[in-house]
């Protein structure tokens, strides 16, 4: 699909766990924000999602604070 000098990106992160549907909803409706606020064509709106699970997170001091401990992922550094 064409772009044109307005396009606009949207890049997400989330944890994973979310269906197709709602992920659809989504991109709908980020699309249709944009238009509302910017004037932007919908069609020039474009989404990506990043998946990941608790581990890859950290809110501070150098933990993974959803990740319970001794779940560590093989070849983690000691």
């Amino acid at each position: 699909m064409r772009k044109d000098d307005s396009a606009v990106f949207v890049a997400i992160t989330m944890r994973a766990g979310r269906g197709p549907e709602l992920k659809r909803a989504l991109y709908r409706r980020i699309a249709e924000l944009v238009h509302e606020r910017t004037g932007t064509a919908q069609r020039n709106v474009v989404v990506t999602v990043t998946e990941n699970t608790a581990v890859d997170w950290s809110f501070g001091d150098g933990e993974a604070q959803y990740a319970p401990a001794g779940q560590e992922p093989a070849g983690a550094l000691p």
